[in-house]
């Protein structure tokens, strides 16, 4: 594909094997009995390309990450993703140089809300939620102004039974959303809630990690300038700040269902095994509204959240595998595991 000489060159590859994983009643995976959910998913299959990397022996790092970025930026606007196999990554080091070398802007993880450390501005350790959850797609930090473009994952290490990549077309979801769905959150937006402990625990990051600071006026100070309105309860910080639930594509210019309405709602933690499922809705971490605050019916929610599992397929990473996805387009999230799953991720503006 690229016409560097010495660089290395990529073949479509076969994707591997047809699969299928159960998604209706799946254990901690919130709204799963509601009759809009499928029975099952089936694998990603030609849905993400699956490119073979052919790469000469002491091959520069600058002319790897220059034929990587090649194919990203061929392949996004065609199919919203692509799975590139056989390059010469074995570890985070690695990951971390090829995605620096590939010269995108690096976007951190500040205000984030998904369970790991913010511990590097160039990978982040995928998702350190609790194994036995699945992850349902979203668009990454969408309830974030400053959200990715792209996002990059990595594996490292497989999980030995479990830990697919589940990816989405939202343009295939919002065509199945009814159009007076799709009206009322075009009207009304969506409004994002968070309840954050100073400290970390399980299932929930806490404000200091969050935002990087222990700092309660710097903090104000960050929230003010966003937007966000906010109080503090002692040592608990509750915040909340309206979005639109579409975006426009920079490049197509369609308009794109972009929110976490359904990821962030309290019945996420209400299914959760590390939270009491009769909280108050504004206890738990997170949770969304219409963007004038009128709460949600559960049947909306689990509604839309199995709207979502009916358009989604499934990756089943390798080690070494790199999946480059276009956040704004599709997708992603985890099928609960067993075993050891090492995955990184890193994101760009």
């Amino acid at each position: 594909m690229t016409g560097l000489p010495g660089a290395p060159r990529f073949r479509q590859a076969d994707p591997g094997a047809p699969f299928s994983l159960p998604i209706r009643n799946r254990p901690f995976l919130a709204g799963s009995a509601h009759p809009s959910f499928p029975e099952r998913i089936g694998d990603a299959g030609e849905m993400i390309p699956v490119l073979e990397a052919d790469v000469p022996g002491g091959l520069a790092d600058g002319l790897l990450a220059g034929a990587v970025r090649e194919v990203v930026d061929a392949e996004l606007p065609l199919s919203g993703g692509v799975l590139i196999r056989g390059l010469p990554l074995t570890d985070r080091p690695g990951f971390e140089k090829l995605v620096t070398g590939l010269g995108y802007e690096a976007l951190g993880y500040r205000g984030g809300i998904a369970v790991r450390k913010n511990d590097s501005g160039v990978a982040l350790k995928a998702s350190e939620e609790d194994p036995r959850i699945t992850l349902s797609p979203h668009n990454e930090m969408a309830y974030l102004p400053d959200f990715p473009r792209r996002v990059f994952f990595f594996c490292e290490t497989a999980a030995p039974s479990g830990g697919e990549v589940p990816v989405n077309d939202i343009r295939e979801t919002a065509a199945a959303i009814p159009d007076d769905v799709k009206a009322a959150f075009r009207t009304r937006g969506v409004r994002y809630h968070r309840t954050l402990a100073m400290s970390s625990g399980p299932g929930a990051t806490g404000w200091a990690d969050t935002f990087g600071t222990t700092d309660r006026g710097q903090l104000a100070d960050h929230l003010a300038a966003s937007g966000y309105t906010s109080e503090w309860d002692g040592d608990v910080l509750r915040y909340h700040y309206r979005r639109e639930a579409f975006t426009t594509h920079p490049e197509s210019d369609e308009e794109l269902w972009f929110n976490q309405v359904t990821e962030l709602h309290c019945s996420y933690w209400r299914s959760h095994p590390d939270f009491a499922a009769d909280l108050p809705a504004y206890d738990y971490p997170a949770t969304t509204t219409y963007g004038d605050g009128t709460p949600f019916e559960d049947d909306e929610i689990s509604f839309l959240r199995g709207v979502l599992w009916r358009t989604t397929k499934a990756v089943r990473m390798l080690p070494g595998d790199l999946l480059v996805l276009d956040n704004q387009v599709v997708q992603h999230g985890r099928m609960a595991y067993r075993g050891t799953r090492r995955h990184y991720v890193s994101l760009s503006r």
